[in-house]
């Protein structure tokens, strides 16, 4: 069967299966979840981030910034959809607000370890239907490269997440309506510079998507792109500019594992193995595959309101991250970083909740 007979085949499943999900779920109409898959591993927040500043539907999507010289300062960024950027430290607090507009998804991208910036952001943001690209210095402190905005021509950028390999850095990018467009950015001065850094951004590849697509992370030694379809399931295609963008299932939605929406993809990186972190928002459960083919299926997780009665647990998560190497004591084998869609211990705006890797690790076997 070819993978165009494939994909129309699982839409016109899905449309039969699944007609409720066309209506628009408002965070005020808290409707009933399907339920988790009956072995998921309960786990607790460790933290959770001060509420973003905007009410109602805000907080989206983390990025985690590790601090290599001291990486229990690192830095959890997240972004606030109807106003800009909020940055996190290890312990949830605020250190830094950028009014950047209505930013959805974030990613980044590590420098080399000299010179003046650390790294390089990139968000989606649906003020203008631009990527908008934020300069990370050494100590972990945003700088918003309003110059460097990046026109994308879309009607409506939503998913976005960065790649880079022998090409240099690159930007993923999507559209409600199916589209994806893939991004070069090549620095207009050198890295090493005192001073601010442009960019210049070229469009390298388009392809479409049969239907609403969100999250999406590349797996940069292996040059893959994991991308959600929403009502659909995870996909997987070459994530070289050059390659065809022919999709390969991961996992179809089914309702217990995965239950749409399809949100927030991460990679745990270990060695030469890993895994692959994706959010069922339909269930509020976190599925988690290997990394490297066949993408077998390793567990599901719930975050869930701790019994000291101090953080709640995270529903209707949009955006995920991970950081796979320790940053502290209350981290040692790393973080995962979600948006908790119903923020209820006390109600108040959207907030990110951290959770330690080791015990979802031990809590599913991944050892």
């Amino acid at each position: 069967m070819t993978n165009q007979a494939w994909l129309s085949r699982n839409i016109r499943s899905t449309n039969l299966i699944l007609p409720c999900l066309f209506l628009i779920v408002l965070i005020s109409c808290e409707q009933e979840s399907a339920p988790s898959p009956h072995d998921a591993a309960v786990i607790f927040a460790v933290t959770e981030t001060e509420p973003v500043r905007s009410a109602g539907d805000a907080a989206d999507d983390p990025a985690i910034w590790v601090n290599v010289q001291n990486p229990s300062d690192s830095r959890v960024i997240g972004t606030d959809k109807q106003s800009g950027i909020e940055v996190y430290d290890l312990n949830g607090g605020r250190v830094q607000f950028i009014p950047a507009g209505l930013t959805n998804n974030i990613d980044l991208r590590s420098f080399s370890e000299d010179g003046e910036w650390s790294a390089l952001a990139a968000a989606s943001n649906r003020t203008g239907n631009t990527i908008s690209l934020f300069l990370i210095d050494r100590a972990g402190t945003l700088t918003w490269l309003q110059d460097s905005e990046i026109a994308t021509g879309l009607a409506e950028v939503y998913g976005l997440c960065m790649f880079r390999n022998d090409q240099g850095m690159q930007v993923f990018v999507n559209d409600t309506d199916g589209r994806f467009q893939q991004w070069s950015l090549s620095l207009a001065a050198d890295e090493k510079t005192t001073e601010l850094l442009q960019f210049h951004a070229e469009l390298l590849r388009e392809f479409v998507v049969p239907s609403k697509p969100e999250g999406c992370v590349a797996d940069d030694a292996e040059q893959r792109l994991f991308l959600g379809v929403e009502e659909m399931g995870i996909f997987v295609l070459s994530a070289r500019h050059d390659a065809p963008a022919d999709l390969q299932a991961v996992m179809e939605i089914e309702g217990t594992v995965l239950s749409a929406d399809v949100e927030g993809m991460a990679l745990y990186l270990s060695g030469n193995v890993g895994y692959l972190l994706v959010s069922s928002q339909g269930n509020n459960s976190y599925a988690i595959f290997d990394r490297l083919p066949p993408f077998s299926y390793r567990g599901s997780f719930e975050v869930a309101d701790r019994q000291d009665g101090l953080i709640d647990g995270a529903e209707e998560t949009d955006g995920v991250d991970v950081a796979s190497v320790s940053l502290g004591p209350a981290f040692p084998e790393g973080i995962i970083v979600v948006q908790d869609g119903i923020n209820q211990l006390p109600r108040e705006s959207q907030d990110f909740k951290y959770l330690s890797w080791r015990d979802i690790a031990i809590a599913l076997g991944l050892h």
